[in-house]
């Protein structure tokens, strides 16, 4: 008897306890959410960014420059900007040698001899910093001399020539090219010394008069290198003289460096 009394009175308490219990409720099994964090740019956002600021930068730029280029002075002209990245200076030295050709006494046509020299170039039209002028105006100071001697072994004579002469040109460029033609005017003197040698005993005639220096010629400048301002001088010119009532000429060319 008490066994069946002990079970009956288990069997009351777990069912008890199972009425007066909270009903279990299924839980979801999804794991916790975390806070996300919030996603990065893409590759391509990124390209469209830096090209944004790339064309907002150069944009800037541009407006600048123009801002800058067409900034009026007091006159009401435009700054000209031409010789800010210019790295050449418009010097040049050079070397010729041609045919001098000087009037003949005799009634010829000339008398022929080998005319040389040496010559400075300015391009005075840089400081003017407008942008046609830059290359197209220059000066040259010069020295050509020649000579000539004619006579027996008994009676000779023999003359120098020299021309100091300065003279300002204007050239006219084959579009873009390092080169082009020019024409110019100047002056300055002529120095001529003649002997005359009798047998043994020799007599020197010396004398100055001013000469008048024009012509015409085939000028170029073409780059040494592709990044520095070494530039090759050539030039083909044909060059009159005028001293007096008479006119002498030179045919001839140069070579030298300009920077």
């Amino acid at each position: 008897m008490r066994t069946v009394t002990v079970k009956t009175w288990l069997t009351r308490c777990l069912v008890g306890g199972l009425l007066t219990s909270a009903p279990a409720l299924a839980q979801d099994d999804d794991p916790y959410a975390y806070p996300e964090e919030e996603p990065g740019p893409t590759q391509e956002q990124i390209d469209e960014e830096e090209a944004a600021e790339y064309r907002r930068r150069y944009t800037d730029q541009a407006e600048e420059f123009r801002r800058v280029s067409e900034q009026e002075g007091e006159d009401g002209d435009f700054k000209e900007l031409a010789g800010l990245d210019d790295p050449n200076k418009g010097f040049a030295v050079e070397l010729l040698a041609g045919a001098l050709l000087l009037s003949s006494p005799q009634g010829r046509f000339a008398d022929t001899t080998v005319g040389l020299g040496v010559r400075a170039t300015w391009e005075y039209g840089r400081i003017l910093n407008i942008e046609p002028l830059r290359e197209a105006l220059w000066a040259d100071i010069r020295w050509t001399f020649g000579g000539q001697s004619d006579g027996t072994k008994f009676i000779k004579g023999s003359s120098t020539y020299h021309y100091f002469t300065i003279a300002p040109a204007y050239e006219l460029k084959f579009g873009k090219s390092d080169f082009g033609v020019f024409g110019q005017v100047g002056g300055g003197i002529s120095y001529m010394s003649t002997s005359i040698t009798v047998d043994t005993k020799e007599t020197e005639v010396t004398g100055v008069k001013p000469v008048i220096q024009y012509g015409l010629g085939l000028r170029g400048r073409p780059r040494l290198t592709s990044d520095g301002n070494l530039r090759l001088a050539l030039r083909l010119e044909a060059i009159g003289y005028r001293r007096g009532y008479l006119n002498d000429f030179f045919l001839g060319g140069s070579v030298g460096v300009a920077f």
